[in-house]
């Protein structure tokens, strides 16, 4: 290993105001990560970009034409010493909130970065560990983008069937393009193809709300994780809080469980991280009568009506009550045509269930690789 200080690595470059880049497709950075796309690169070439004040654990890598604002530093590298993509994991491995030189918002210098120590090994085997790493990088960007196309297609069919009612005559012809009848309902001051019902959320599903965590906590090692709405958003993690395994059975979260958050933020979601206890302020929604895909996508598309409501007011919704899921109003199509189209529907979700717990794993796995990678307790080909 090769030791230096982080300022024969790397030149630190300051950010630049950025309001006078009209919309393009340049990504424009902060130290909370792209902010908006402008027309114009700061720099066009391998980057790592370091936080000047905010977020001072969110370093990022840039292998493409980018901007920068003045909260976050960009770097140029010095390739004859350092592989960028090495460089970035080996500057993630380190805890940068301790060089904190601000007296409010966290905030880092030139010095505080160029005086950190750094060990590498040669080129040779920086690139090496780097393709590893990055492999695994590009193998989840896959599976997320494989998992966009897959939602998009499935939501394509939802909206083609249910909503713009095109959904496959008996003559295998598009209803409502093809002439098939519609009539007017009062309540939804739209058309509506004949014979479907005009019901609410609550008759389709149940909206069980999950458990306060404080009053379940475990006493020994047998525990679940607690769901919240950052585990939503972000899975599991080390910091989740634990609820005794005992809770009943209506509280366990399983993968491919619809979640939906009502409080605050309202997002919908199908589950894949593994078992665990339901906390308030989410509901598991499920439903005896209907498959997943069709109450899934019915409370998706609703949203817009809630968010619509919030932005018209000019406030966020506080929280969604099972007296807003009464007082909504969706179309239901008879059952044998839902039925249709989940056997369409639910293949799509479950390949997308699979992928998301292959993400999880390859995350785990290049977390458990990141450290032992870079201080050489593991080699590559061992």
């Amino acid at each position: 290993m090769n030791r230096y200080n982080l300022k024969d690595l790397l030149s630190i470059k300051n950010g630049k105001d950025h309001k006078e880049l009209i919309d393009g497709d340049i990504p424009i950075f902060g130290s909370g990560g792209i902010m908006r796309y402008g027309d114009k690169a700061i720099y066009n070439d391998e980057s790592i970009l370091l936080p000047r004040k905010g977020t001072l654990s969110n370093i990022q890598y840039v292998n493409k034409p980018f901007w920068t604002v003045d909260t976050i530093y960009y770097s140029v590298i010095n390739k004859k010493l350092a592989n960028p993509f090495y460089l970035f994991n080996f500057l993630k491995c380190l805890d940068l909130t301790k060089l904190n030189s601000g007296t409010g918002v966290p905030s880092m210098t030139f010095n505080s970065y160029y005086d950190l120590k750094v060990k590498l090994p040669d080129l040779p085997t920086q690139k090496s560990i780097a393709k590893v790493l990055s492999d695994l990088d590009a193998k989840i960007e896959l599976n997320n983008r494989i998992n966009r196309e897959l939602e998009a297609m499935a939501k394509t069919l939802y909206d083609y069937w249910f909503v713009q009612f095109d959904f496959p005559n008996e003559q295998g012809k598009p209803y409502k393009s093809s002439g098939g009848k519609m009539v007017y309902n009062a309540e939804l001051k739209r058309e509506i193809p004949e014979g479907w019902e005009v019901r609410t959320l609550l008759d389709i599903a149940t909206y069980t709300n999950g458990l306060a965590c404080q009053n379940y906590r475990p006493t020994d090692d047998d525990y679940l994780p607690v769901i919240k709405i950052r585990e939503m958003r972000d899975g599991i993690s080390e910091n989740t809080e634990k609820v005794k395994a005992d809770i009943p059975d209506k509280l366990i979260v399983n993968d491919g469980d619809v979640l939906f958050s009502w409080s605050a933020s309202l997002e919908v979601m199908i589950w894949s991280g593994g078992k665990g206890g339901l906390n308030q302020h989410i509901f598991k929604v499920a439903s005896k009568k209907y498959p997943r895909s069709f109450y899934f996508y019915q409370l998706i598309w609703y949203l817009r009506h809630f968010k619509m409501i919030a932005e018209l007011r000019k406030t966020t919704m506080g929280h969604i009550t099972q007296d807003h899921l009464k007082q909504s109003r969706i179309v239901i199509p008879p059952i044998e045509l839902v039925i249709s189209l989940d056997k369409k529907l639910f293949p799509i979700q479950e390949k997308q269930i699979l992928l998301q717990k292959e993400n999880q794993q390859l995350s785990e796995l290049r977390d458990w690789l990141l450290p032992m990678l870079m201080n050489g307790q593991v080699r590559v080909g061992e």
